[in-house]
Parts: C-alpha cells; structure tokens; sequence
C-alpha cells in the first residue's frame, strides 16, 4: 500500500507529538570566504557549526561548533575533531566518504554530522550557485536546467541534473535488481 503524504500525515491527528527537530542553514559571502553556518535545534540539543571555506580553492579554512544543550557532559569533546576538516576540499566527489575518514563515528557526534552536512549542502547552493554566471543567460527554465546539467557542482547529483536523461526506477523494478545483485555476488562464490 502507497499512501500521500496527507494520508500518512491524518495519522498523527490526536496524537502526542514525541520528537521533533529544525535544521536552518545561512551563507554569507564574506570578504574571507564563503561562511555556512547551521543551528540544529531539537529535543535533546541546540548546536550551531559555522564552516569558513575559501570561495576559490573551496578548502574548509575554519570550523567551529557550540552546544548550547546536549544530553551529555562528554558530547562537547567531539568538536576538537572537526578541526580536522581544515584544509579539506569540499568541492568535488567523495566529500562525505572523506569526512567519515577524518573523523570516526567514535571521534564525532551524529548531530555535529548532520550539521556539517547541512552547512556543505548550503554551500553548494549560497555560494556555489552564486558562482554560476551561466545562469544569468538562461533565458527558460529548460536553458538553466542544461546549464545546471553540465555545471561540476550539480552534474549528476540529483534526478533533475542527471546527465543519461534517465528517470528512476520504480520500487519493485529496483528491488529487484538489487535482490538479483545480492543473490550473484552471494551465491556465485
């Protein structure tokens, strides 16, 4: 059964509601670099990261975090390891896989994570896309989505930007291309 989101969202009418959580993202571009800065917000913490990344080079220059509330005494020494990131080139594939290498799950904390990735994301759209003079040409939605097509920030990087002109699969297609893979790289050996 596939239901809309207003479907799935009746079912929360009458009842309590037992998490919730914002996740805002600001960028600014600053004489000394592109600046994100994310404030996570929720039950159990209020977090802010800001990252400083050089407009050109698009290296992380600084990095901090603040808890204002965290669950834990110990949650604040994970900020040390996002120090880590500075030099870092953001820009290109493969940054969260490098991340993750820079600091193990064990060195980090898992809301500073969504954090970094939420000031990364805004920052391909603040100031990568405000790097994009292309766009300003594009006379029609179609021109700026073949603009955008091409553009290394955005190629390939969602459906709309996808350079094949595929369309995704649907579920039962893809899963059964997945199970198919599964059962050759299990039972083949």
């Amino acid at each position: 059964m596939s239901r809309t989101v207003e479907e799935l969202r009746r079912l929360a009418l009458f009842h309590e509601q037992t998490f919730h959580r914002t996740v805002s993202t600001e960028v600014y571009l600053t004489e000394e670099g592109a600046l994100s800065v994310c404030k996570l917000l929720d039950n159990y913490h209020d977090m802010e990261m800001a990252m400083l990344v050089d407009r050109t080079t698009y290296e992380i220059l600084d990095i901090a975090a603040i808890m204002h509330r965290h669950p834990f005494e110990t949650c604040v020494a994970s900020f040390q390891s996002y120090k880590r990131l500075i030099g870092l080139r953001i820009m290109g594939g493969g940054v969260l896989h490098k991340v993750h290498q820079l600091i193990p799950r064990v060195d980090g904390c898992t809301h500073l994570y969504t954090a970094l990735e939420a000031c990364l994301r805004a920052l391909f759209i603040g100031a990568g896309y405000e790097e994009m003079g292309d766009l300003t040409q594009a006379k029609t939605r179609n021109e700026e989505q073949d603009i955008l097509r091409q553009h290394p920030i955005t190629k390939d990087t969602c459906v709309s930007f996808r350079t094949d002109d595929e369309m995704p699969l649907p579920p039962d297609k893809y899963l059964e291309i997945m199970r198919q893979q599964a059962s050759e790289e299990g039972g083949d050996s």
